[in-house]
Parts: structure tokens; C-alpha cells; sequence
């Protein structure tokens, strides 16, 4: 009976320990790579604590697995690479245009990429298109 409540308290603790996001999941099959590369759409966005969806409804990020960005504007397309750093929150897109985006990274499943602008605080809450 110790022996199986031993294990069981190494297992909780394992699982937490696996937990990266403050909202995220504890566990994932997936590389946070495979969580981030495809195409995903704003379903919600707040800066300043006030909602701003509607600035990012037209708006389309494709993050590919050669670590490529392309986002997708009602004007044209911005291109760029992204990464993340060595911090286990930090996406950073880095756009051909010169500007760089900061991101701390909220939530991450594979329907699910929430992130944050470190600069902006702008809070993008983003799903698969």
C-alpha cells in the first residue's frame, strides 16, 4: 500500500512539473513545435483590457515547419521566421519588415495558441483556421 501511494505521489508531481503554461495543459504528446506550425485565426484579442477582436479578424498567421511565418493581412502578406527561445514561454516573430514580436506563450494545445505581447500587452487568443 506505500509502495502504490509512492508512486502515485511521484506521478502528481511528474505531471505538474510537466505543466509550461500558466493556462496550459499538463501534458502533451506533441513538441511544442507540433502544437505551434499551421495556420491559425484570432478568435479574440484584448489590449489594455479592452477587447479588440475585430482590428485582427481578417488576420492569418502560417507557421510552417521550416520555422517560416507568413501573416496574412486584408492589404497583402508580411513574411518572417519565427522561434522560441530558451525560455519555455517565449515566441518570438521576427517579420523581414525589421520588427520583432515578443510573445510570452499563455496557453498551447493543438486547437488552442494564446499568447501575449511582451511590448504590447496585447493578448491574441488564437485557434486552427
Amino acid at each position: 500500500m506505500n509502495r502504490i501511494f509512492a508512486i502515485l505521489c511521484l506521478s502528481l508531481l511528474t505531471l505538474s512539473a510537466c505543466r509550461k503554461y500558466k493556462d496550459g495543459l499538463y501534458f502533451s504528446p506533441w513538441s511544442r513545435k507540433e502544437r505551434i506550425e499551421g495556420k491559425w485565426v484570432v478568435t479574440y484579442a484584448e489590449k489594455n483590457q479592452q477587447e479588440v477582436t475585430n482590428a485582427y479578424k481578417d488576420r492569418v498567421w502560417e507557421f510552417t515547419s521550416n520555422y517560416a511565418v507568413i501573416e496574412t493581412l486584408d492589404i497583402g502578406k508580411i513574411n518572417g521566421i519565427w522561434g522560441t527561445m530558451t525560455n519555455d514561454k517565449d515566441f518570438v516573430i521576427d517579420y523581414d519588415n525589421g520588427i520583432r514580436n515578443i510573445y510570452e506563450i499563455i496557453r498551447l494545445t493543438r486547437k488552442q495558441f494564446w499568447i501575449r505581447n511582451r511590448q504590447s500587452e496585447l493578448i491574441l487568443h488564437l485557434k486552427p483556421y
